[in-house]
């Protein structure tokens, strides 16, 4: 098993955690999972890249790593700002209420979301632009499509000559 691989596979262990412990209705350790597989996941794509990471919980500061790597990471940030609290927000006594079950529910939302989006980034093409790669196939189908139309174009126009 890769390096990064392991990274995806405990966070996909924190995220079934969540879920589990949402079943017996203990929301703030709900939240905590969610925001290290999020923190997990992220971390992953930067081993994935061959970078080095950085030792923290915060997701703000991992998530900028992921940008340097992948401008699309932008589309995170309001998941990141509201999971990156609850690495330590509901561990301990604090003037914060627990998270309810409205709050569980988006923390697993999102800590799902920004799961299979990096596994959707890893999962792209070596160069990591997607968009790049399909206008070359566009244009490889284009040019096959062109090679047989067209001399079969002109075959038919001399045909109707006669």
């Amino acid at each position: 098993m890769q390096e990064h691989e392991k990274w995806l596979k405990i966070a996909k262990e924190d995220l079934k955690v969540s879920e589990l412990v949402f079943l017996n209705e203990l929301f703030s350790s709900v939240a905590y999972h969610c925001q290290q597989s999020a923190e997990k996941s992220l971390k992953g794509y930067v081993v994935f890249k061959k970078q080095h990471i950085i030792k923290t919980h915060d997701l703000y500061r991992i998530l900028e790593m992921c940008l340097k790597l992948n401008k699309d990471f932008d589309k995170l940030y309001q998941k990141i700002r509201y999971l990156n609290p609850f690495s330590t927000k509901f561990r301990y006594p604090t003037e914060f209420d627990i998270p309810d079950l409205d709050e569980a529910k988006l923390a697993i939302k999102y800590a799902k979301s920004i799961l299979n989006f990096v596994l959707k980034k890893i999962a792209e093409p070596e160069t990591g632009q997607l968009e790049l790669f399909k206008k070359k196939l566009n244009n490889s189908i284009f040019k096959l499509f062109k090679s047989i139309i067209f001399p079969l174009q002109n075959h038919i126009n001399f045909c109707f000559l006669f």
